[in-house]
């Protein structure tokens, strides 16, 4: 028997690679056998544990051992390495013949007939010699009499029932599709055969769909691969023999879902994957693969370095258990890189020791891919040591084979470091050829991609462009870096759009401004650092500001009073090269290391937070300083132009787009709105398309949509615990989505989405609007359902309406984007087939012919932040579905202030035919007047409401 082996491991090689030669699994197999032979038990169990840790994806060495744990007297040893086995090649004979054994010797006989007879239907040996004498050599060892389980074996070859011919051809099916890709044209015959065996094996059905998932991926058909996956997962489910055959589906899953761009949920799958594998007891290729794909998810969701570098430090643990010198360098490789941009000088020296032995290995093992991935890494430590001209020619090398390879999305990443390290250098031109190599590489590979797709690839990769602009600015290309600043922002809504919209280019923009207006195009290049595109009918030129030592005068003052700095490092924090960095002081030989991301980031909330309590006294001086702050970021270096264009458009960038340029309080104590009419836009490439459309001149002026009644307040509990749940529920929802389902009911509740609290004021509110013109239509109360909202755009009565507003309680979603949307009307027995939620998939699915949609409610302005995008929320799904311009709210607005702002708004607008920008701009003007009283002075009750597009 244990010669037999050999010949079918040959289709299981595949799987155990990485500089592990195969007359070493010969080595260790042949000393077990050695040992079989000459009834050596130690032997066997060295052969058998040297095949299990160098082999480990191998069912081999653990059948083995199994084998040798039953010789051994020590069955629950047995029973966990042949579990193992099983899980491996669960359609081969090997497992259940030691399954047999086991169950026997236990007392459990019918157990061990039924495997018995499992291992017949798989067997390939032309007689019962071999596991006879398995059997004596048992009794030989255990004192216990075999002769059920050799008599029943007997009787198989006695009785004719084994099909050798069909088991050889059923393990070539499957191992060629398992470790080969190779298609099995009569995958279903041979399953079918087994299926329909008398006490067949019920392994045959379930395990099924996943080779059927396989093939279909392999063949390019990976809708089809999923769905059959996804029916693995479903049958396989707690089923003991397929922990690793279900991990490998949904470590396939995973790899499809991550290469589709879809991040979350790929860390599902592999996660659930990692979890499933656990209940098997040993380390493996296999697992170490997992969680090096786990890492690669981690990275594109941008997850906090924290968790990845613990997942580096596990696949570290994993490798040297199994002793595999490639996943060992995978895990060097990412606590390296991972550390290589720290602000702990410590880390960072570590950081570099690790790429450094990531780099050794690679070179050790001759392995070209991994040497190119750690060569990428030792260039960056060669450009911080100052070797840039090594540096560069590394990463040349790597680019040029990455391009040969058509590897594309790497070799873009090795252009990337390319244009990093020149610009380091300082060195712009070459530096912005580098990135705008990259950026072609980003269009190559965004040619393939759906909207969705896209999207999130850009989220992965917008630092290019933002690198490219910081280098234009530095050659002073005004019209190469509006048209980056173009490409980086707003391409998800074009392409909902229409995907023919053309980049905008910058006489694009000049054309489309008129004689009075100045526009201008935020771009963020370091943290804290503004680059301006700032563009007039007649002339362009590029503006910059980096007030490094103010962006730390301002950490220190406010976020670093949360970091709980001893008393005693008080008079050192003060040193602007200085900081706290996990708990211990920080020196910096270059200050611009003292203010990161994540403080931008951080004085953006704040402000946020001070904007929205700003009617409050103890506010005041807060407000102040954030106000001015803002105002000499990204207004004082445009002063001069501010002064001469009163009209101002802005195309925010980043997190600039969560704040009010209105509300930013210039040197001489003015807020801007008091000189400047603001209004906002995606982009010009959009702002050209929608300026564009042409409605109808005779269209109704309004229909209003308000009092909506709904559920008791609290009604559901949240079921969410953590970040994964919220996964979990992303992607169900990308699922109904890509199913056309939108209810969302089950999933709306799991996060706590239920009834709230009844708004008067919104009511009254529209009715107001009602009084205002004869052809206005008013939907208010139980009335304002969503099936009766959907109803009316159905019917085409929503396009009849040059405006549309809705007040009612709003929300937006950053970690599920698709939750943006507005409440309905609940009624006790619910809403038909709707959720009484309009969220933003179903928003942009209407056909608006609107001027100006309003949403007179909360956080209807913000939305999930894309790099490369912006804001992706309700803005972005009322202009799709056909509103030229929409009005939303930057943070929770306040009844009193929203009901004066629409009603004046909607007076001018609908009687007085004045366009809704100009009139907004006036009463900001009045509320900081104080023609609404003093409170009404606060940017609280003015500063919200932000327009957006034509």
């Amino acid at each position: 028997m244990k010669n037999k082996i050999l010949t079918l491991l040959c289709f299981v090689f595949a799987v155990s690679n990485l500089a592990i030669a195969q007359n070493t699994f010969n080595d260790y197999y042949n000393q077990y056998k050695e040992g079989y032979d000459t009834s050596n038990l130690v032997k066997m169990k060295k052969g058998s544990e040297d095949l299990m840790t160098n082999f480990s994806d191998e069912f081999a060495g653990f059948y083995l051992h199994a084998y040798y744990q039953i010789l051994n007297s020590d069955l629950n040893a047995a029973q966990s390495a042949n579990q193992q086995a099983i899980n491996i090649q669960p359609l081969l004979e090997y497992p259940y013949y030691t399954q047999a054994y086991i169950d026997f010797l236990k007392g459990n006989t019918d157990s061990a007939l039924q495997n018995l007879e499992w291992a017949a239907q798989l067997s390939t040996f032309q007689t019962s010699d071999d596991i006879v004498n398995d059997m004596s050599l048992i009794e030989q060892f255990s004192g216990k009499d075999l002769t059920t389980l050799k008599t029943k074996w007997i009787s198989y070859y006695q009785d004719k029932k084994i099909d050798n011919q069909k088991a050889l051809a059923l393990g070539q099916c499957v191992n060629g599709i398992f470790t080969q890709g190779k298609t099995c044209d009569n995958l279903d015959q041979l399953f079918a055969h087994y299926i329909n065996l008398p006490n067949s094996n019920p392994i045959f059905q379930t395990i099924l769909p996943s080779l059927k998932a396989v093939s279909l991926y392999y063949k390019g058909n990976s809708k089809a691969s999923v769905e059959q996956f996804e029916e693995f997962k479903k049958l396989s489910e707690n089923n003991t023999k397929l922990y690793w055959r279900r991990s490998h589906a949904l470590h396939f899953l995973s790899v499809i879902k991550n290469n589709s761009f879809n991040s979350r949920g790929a860390l599902l799958d592999i996660n659930e994957a990692l979890s499933t594998y656990k209940n098997l007891d040993y380390p493996s290729i296999h697992q170490a693969s997992m969680t090096f794909h786990k890492i690669n998810v981690l990275n594109t969701l941008e997850a906090q370095n924290e968790e990845i570098i613990q997942t580096a430090y596990q696949l570290e643990g994993i490798a040297n258990q199994i002793n595999n010198d490639y996943y060992k360098a995978k895990a060097y490789g990412t606590i390296g890189t991972r550390n290589f941009f720290s602000l702990d000088p410590e880390e960072k020296a570590k950081a570099h020791s690790y790429v450094m032995k990531a780099y050794t290995i690679a070179n050790q093992l001759n392995d070209q891919a991994l040497i190119q991935s750690t060569k990428n890494n030792y260039a960056l430590i060669k450009a911080e040591q100052g070797f840039y001209t090594e540096a560069s020619e590394l990463i040349e090398e790597v680019a040029q084979d990455y391009l040969a390879n058509k590897e594309y999305q790497k070799a873009q990443h090795a252009y990337n470091n390319l244009g990093a390290i020149f610009y380091k250098k300082e060195d712009y031109i070459n530096g912005n050829q580098q990135f705008e190599k990259s950026i072609a590489l980003i269009e190559n590979v965004k040619a393939s991609l759906n909207a969705k797709q896209k999207l999130e690839y850009m989220n992965r990769v917008s630092d290019t462009y933002e690198f490219l602009i910081m280098g234009l600015k530095e050659t002073n290309e005004i019209g190469k870096l509006f048209k980056t600043q173009e490409e980086v922002r707003g391409n998800y809504l074009r392409d909902l759009l229409d995907k023919t919209i053309p980049t905008a280019s910058l006489n694009d923009a000049q054309n489309m401004l008129k004689d009075d207006e100045l526009l201008l195009t935020y771009s963020i290049g370091k943290p804290g650092e503004i680059i301006i595109s700032a563009i007039t009918k007649n002339h362009a030129e590029i503006r910059y500001n980096y007030p490094l030592d103010d962006l730390i005068r301002l950490k220190k003052t406010y976020t670093d009073r949360i970091k709980k700095v001893p008393p005693s490092l008080n008079k050192y924090m003060q040193d602007y090269n200085v900081d706290y960095v996990n708990g211990k002081l920080v020196r910096f030989g270059n200050k611009e290391k003292n203010f990161s991301k994540d403080d931008f980031i951080t004085l953006v909330e704040w402000s946020r937070e001070v904007l929205d309590n700003s009617d409050k006294p103890d506010y005041q001086n807060v407000l102040n300083d954030f106000m001015h702050f803002w105002y000499n970021l990204t207004l004082l270096p445009v002063q001069d132009l501010t002064s001469q264009y009163k009209n101002v458009i802005i195309s925010a960038a980043s997190e600039l787009n969560y704040l009010p340029f209105e509300a930013f309080i210039s040197p001489k104590n003015n807020y801007f709105i008091t000189t400047n009419n603001v209004r906002y836009i995606p982009n010009v490439s959009v702002w050209k398309y929608i300026s564009n459309r042409n409605y109808a001149a005779d269209r109704k002026s309004v229909i209003a949509f308000g009092g909506a009644q709904y559920q008791p307040s609290g009604n559901v509990k949240a079921t969410v615990r953590n970040m994964e749940d919220f996964y979990k529920i992303s992607d169900a929802v990308s699922k109904k989505i890509d199913q056309g389902i939108y209810n969302f009911k089950p999933e709306l509740e799991a996060i706590g989405f239920g009834g709230a609290n009844y708004l008067g004021g919104t009511l009254e509110e529209v009715q107001y609007i009602g009084t205002l013109a004869n052809d206005a239509k008013i939907v208010t109360g139980m009335g304002m359902t969503e099936s009766d909202f959907k109803k009316r755009n159905s019917s085409g009565e929503l396009a009849e309406y040059k405006n549309l507003i809705i007040s009612t309680h709003g929300f937006t979603g950053d970690v599920i984007p698709e939750f943006s949307g507005l409440m309905f009307s609940q009624p006790d027995n619910g809403d038909g087939n709707e959720d009484t939620f309009l969220l933003a998939p179903e928003i942009a699915k209407l056909n608006l012919n609107t001027d100006l949609v309003i949403m007179s409610a909360c956080d209807t302005g913000i939305g999930k932040l894309y790099g490369g995008e912006g804001i992706n929320g309700l803005n972005t799904s009322f202009l799709v579905a056909g509103s030229n311009s929409t009005l939303l709210s930057l943070w929770p607005v306040d009844d009193s202030g929203t009901a004066l702002t629409m009603q004046l708004l909607f007076t001018n607008i609908i009687q007085n035919n004045l366009e809704a920008n100009m009139v907004l701009n006036e009463i900001k003007r009045a509320f900081i007047k104080g023609e609404f009283g003093e409170r009404g002075k606060s940017p609280k009750l003015w500063a919200p409401f932000i327009y957006n597009g034509r």
